[in-house]
């Protein structure tokens, strides 16, 4: 049977990186992203199936995974990796900024596993992997909202861990920190990533998290080792 990973967000940074690596462990990623154009150029350049979705929108989210279990058959695995990053004073938000990072960090990831968590529940097999942030594992200035959508997410995998485990469900969650993607230069953020961790190596702890469906992985959490200085 082919082990379908859905990845969200993967037209750039962890998500894009995680799949020539699924590939090699037996894995069959799909693609997602919200740019039809630039989705569809890069899953016919890695040779995996592709589809447009935003997790921002619920009845895309219904109708894409929908979409997705006709064409290919049941995940093996859903990779919640979309997001996206708000930083600055809490008074000076926006109120569309706000609802951008939640509708996209937090409902994203809880509606795109209330779309798929049934069915791997009924058929008693399956993992959910939520990638969250250091943001939810401390406190700091300029942050607050993006750190809100993150501890929301963090409480939210925690207690799906416990409730699905029994039930031969995997729902588990990786906190890195600061990775060299363009997360912060889309929002308009300037970040020196020559300090940061790789996509790649997020990747690779994603794969085998993963893999070892004997393991249920509880809040995997690294930086990179220059991120201290």
């Amino acid at each position: 049977m082919t082990k379908y990973v859905l990845i969200t967000g993967a037209t750039s940074g962890i998500g894009l990186a995680l799949i020539e690596p699924l590939k090699t462990a037996g894995f069959a990623p799909i693609l997602t992203g919200r740019n039809a154009e630039k989705t569809a150029k890069l899953a016919a350049r890695h040779g995996i199936d592709g589809y447009t979705l935003d997790v921002a929108d619920p009845d895309a989210i219904q109708r894409v995974t929908q979409q997705i279990t006709d064409d290919l058959g049941p995940l093996h695995c859903l990779i919640n990796n979309a997001g996206i990053w708000l930083e600055g004073d809490f008074d000076t938000y926006a109120d569309s900024d706000i609802k951008a990072v939640m509708d996209t960090n937090t409902m994203g990831t809880i509606n795109m596993t209330h779309a798929v968590l049934p069915e791997m529940l009924e058929r008693g097999n399956g993992t959910v992997i939520n990638v969250v942030s250091t943001g939810a594992l401390y406190t700091r200035k300029s942050i607050s909202v993006y750190a809100a959508s993150k501890w929301a997410i963090r409480g939210f995998t925690g207690c799906l861990e416990n409730e699905c485990a029994p039930k031969g469900v995997r729902v588990m969650g990786f906190y890195p920190g600061k990775i060299a993607s363009n997360m912060y230069k889309t929002a308009g953020v300037e970040r020196d990533l020559s300090v940061a961790m790789t996509p790649a190596t997020a990747a690779k702890m994603l794969v085998t998290m993963l893999a070892d469906e004997t393991m249920v992985w509880s809040q995997v959490s690294g930086r990179a080792l220059k991120d201290y200085v």
